[in-house]
């Protein structure tokens, strides 16, 4: 999937499902991380979306503000795939991480 049409799809809501696995909830409980806040900031948050890079493939890597954690972001990586003009992610990791740590990319994904 190209970043254009992930962004597009993120922005219009258009997730049909988010998949979290056993190792991910694992990763997340150990990281403090609720995962119910993680698929709210997938399907609600979009003002709270502070960037996305574009990783290669399908893996893409968004930040957002951190709504529990003043000064804080959390960055949700995920893989997603198309299915009749829906979106279905998968997520690979998530994690806290200071706010002055978030990298500028252009518009099409690249760092800047």
């Amino acid at each position: 999937m190209d970043f254009r049409k992930f962004v597009r799809l993120l922005d219009s809501g258009s997730i049909s499902e988010i998949l979290l696995t056993d190792h991910v909830k694992l990763r997340l409980k150990q990281r403090n991380v609720d995962p119910k806040l993680v698929e709210e900031l997938l399907l609600k948050r979009q003002k709270a979306l502070r960037g996305v890079e574009h990783q290669g493939g399908n893996r893409f890597k968004s930040t957002y503000v951190h709504p529990e954690s003043r000064g804080m972001d959390l960055v949700i990586v995920v893989e997603a795939r198309e299915r009749k003009s829906k979106m279905r992610l998968t997520v690979i990791t998530a994690f806290p991480q200071p706010a002055s740590r978030r990298i500028r990319v252009s518009e099409d994904g690249e760092k800047c």
